[in-house]
């Protein structure tokens, strides 16, 4: 087997490095071009031809420059071009030609800024996210002539950075492996791609098969004004409702210069209150407005969550609807993706089959999945093959349009909607109108009747889960407590890392998640705030990672754009290194009062860890999800509340 190597350059105007990292044993074999070194041009062509090369941004940038390096280019000539990389935003399919450089096709590399969730984030505040061990920017401005022994420095830097990189690549171990698949699969390199890139790439690949020629570029109309043509399933009781699709219907959107559709002012402006709940429209969704606040399951009502499964795929296949540049065959490949992934899903519970077996209809269910959901990203931009600004519309408006048609039946019948979101209600059921679940369908009652009726008036799906409470800082960011006891969380209120959902992880800053995981506890079984808190040593639950704009110091030290600190006795603010252009003041990073950057972190858990803050910032997470009040003492018997009580916090 070829070994994978993690790879990374470092340009200065004096200095070249080329560095390796095994992935499987942490070895670094480095290569120098300076006034002290040359490289070893032999060497390095040999472990570019046979190993596996992971990088991170490295097909717009590090490869076109070892190529351009093994060419006999000079330092200068080479930070000249990565100069035009970054200035002019040369794309990796552009990089070769502008730059004079032949990258050999059958390089075997995979590029891990696209197959990556948060794509739009750098390798630094990845390895945060994923608690990387040391945390550190370039130790020198880019266009610096560096001594000896800064070029020592950034030798050792670079190490880190292939660290960093090789922590991501074996991260995305399954994503990668299902691209390896999907790669197989249909004859295209898809290692080094995003899901929507692939949903395009499988769609264009199936087109060319079946056509014989490769679809246009896509046409954008600037200026160009559409109207939005309802489903003829779509009708409502409440008349707030009907006036707004009305008004939706004779409204013009118009194609921006850039390619893109809003949603007009009016329409994101709009409250809509129906039951006593409101909600509001945007082009990402409907979402209802609740904060700060808890609703519970009782003897009178039951509570539960149902959504929509494959909305936005079922809602593409239901309307007929095409990028302009695939045309009408869109619909067949479309659906087909989509019936394929409902025939192979089955069989992932066929407990016959080899794990080899199974692992290659997994791969063909997420798959097809990740086509479902990656066409709909792939409408708004005009770059796409997909582009279709008028289906995203359409998709978007009858995505939240339907839910607001599932509201408005379940209102009607005398239940409550208590939160709702891009593709899914939670209900306040009445036991009158409840029967309970079998699995995640409906047993029976008058609930049962209202959602299989709207199920089948529109062709949509739902699955349903029973809570007993949900907590709500705002509409996605709540602890939801299942019937079993079970918790799901979301937003700033979640733990990724202690859940193990990679997405999760690598989507959001960690934000001292033992405060989160101290108040959920405390909810779901009465143990108390301090009880979790000092009694944990994982530090990686204390520590809060922040993108600081133009970089961060502490005591006067910078610390690098992105920062990772924890509150301490003793501790001190981060500042903004670039003071105010007029005061001349330097800017307090919100939250750092009393902290201590933890760039390195420690081996053994700190001494100086100020739990006191901590338990502080669970309880304060507990007021705001509405789990403390209010608290009537005479008749409350959890002594958790009391000890609040006692506190003065409630």
């Amino acid at each position: 087997m070829k070994r994978t190597l993690a790879c990374d350059i470092e340009i200065y105007r004096n200095y070249l490095l080329i560095a390796f990292m095994d992935v499987a044993t942490g070895k670094i074999v480095s290569f120098e071009k300076s006034d002290r070194s040359d490289l070893d041009y032999d060497r390095i062509r040999t472990i570019m031809r046979t190993c596996s090369i992971v990088t991170f941004n490295g097909a717009s940038f590090d490869i076109p420059l070892i190529y351009l390096a093994l060419g006999g280019a000079s330092v200068a000539e080479i930070k000249a071009a990565a100069d035009r990389i970054i200035n002019e935003r040369l794309r990796w399919w552009d990089a070769p030609r502008e730059l004079g450089v032949f990258i050999p096709r059958d390089l075997d590399h995979v590029d891990l800024i696209e197959p990556n969730p948060a794509v739009m984030q750098g390798l630094k505040v990845l390895n945060g996210r994923l608690h990387g061990p040391r945390m550190q920017d370039l130790p020198y401005p880019p266009d610096a002539v560096l001594a000896h022994d800064e070029m020592d420095l950034v030798t050792e830097y670079c190490g880190n950075d292939l660290d960093a990189t090789a922590r991501l690549f074996r991260a995305l171990e399954e994503p990668l492996a299902l691209r390896a698949e999907l790669s197989d699969e249909y004859g295209v390199d898809f290692m080094s791609k995003s899901d929507s890139q692939i949903g395009e790439g499988i769609v264009k690949k199936i087109y060319e098969k079946n056509t014989g020629s490769r679809p246009p570029r896509p046409t954008v109309r600037r200026g160009h004004t559409f109207r939005y043509t309802p489903p003829k399933f779509l009708n409502f009781r409440n008349p707030q409702l009907r006036d707004l699709l009305s008004r939706i219907q004779d409204t013009d959107f118009r194609v921006k210069a850039d390619g893109k559709v809003d949603l007009p002012s009016w329409l994101k402006n709009t409250k809509i209150n129906i039951g006593g709940t409101e909600f509001a429209m945007g082009i990402g969704g409907l979402h209802s407005t609740e904060s700060n606040r808890a609703v519970h399951a009782d003897e009178h009502n039951a509570m539960v969550d149902v959504d929509v499964t494959g909305f936005y795929p079922q809602i593409i296949i239901n309307s007929k609807m095409y990028p302009p540049a695939i045309g009408p065959a869109f619909c067949d490949i479309y659906a087909s993706i989509k019936r394929e992934r409902d025939t192979l899903k089955p069989k992932l519970k066929d407990k016959t089959l080899s794990k080899e077996v199974l692992a290659k209809i997994k791969a063909g269910v997420e798959g097809r999945k990740i086509v479902g959901n990656g066409v709909f990203g792939k409408t708004s931009s005009p770059w796409s093959t997909l582009y279709a600004p008028e289906l995203m519309i359409y998709t978007t408006l009858t995505g939240q349009l339907s839910i607001l048609m599932l509201i408005d039946r379940i209102v009607f019948d005398g239940m409550l909607v208590v939160s709702a979101n891009t593709d899914g209600v939670v209900i306040l059921c009445p036991r009158s109108k409840w029967e309970g679940l079998s699995g995640d369908r409906f047993a029976g009652g008058r609930i049962k009747e209202v959602v299989e009726s709207w199920e089948s008036e529109t062709g949509f799906n739902l699955e349903a889960v029973e809570y007993r409470s949900i907590y709500n800082l705002s509409v996605n960011t709540y602890f939801a407590i299942k019937e079993d006891g079970t918790a799901k969380r979301k937003g700033t209120l979640s733990n990724p890392w202690a859940d193990g959902d990679l997405r999760g992880q690598m989507m959001k800053n960690p934000n001292m998640t033992i405060c989160s995981d101290a108040a959920l506890k405390w909810i779901t079984d009465g143990t108390p705030i301090e009880e979790t808190i000092r009694g944990s040593r994982d530090i990686t639950g204390f520590v809060t990672v922040v993108n600081v704009k133009g970089g961060g110091k502490w005591r006067e030290e910078p610390i690098g754009k992105v920062v990772r600190y924890a509150w301490v006795k003793g501790g001190e603010p981060i500042y903004y290194v670039t003071p105010h252009e007029s005061t001349g003041n330097f800017k307090k990073v919100s939250r750092t009062d009393g902290c201590r950057p933890l760039m390195n972190l420690p081996d053994t858990f700190p001494d100086d860890i100020d739990f006191d803050r901590y338990v502080s910032e669970a309880y304060a997470i507990l007021r705001d999800v509405g789990a403390l009040g209010p608290v009537n003492a005479a008749n409350d018997n959890n002594w958790a509340r009391w000890q609040l009580i006692a506190a003065g916090l409630v």
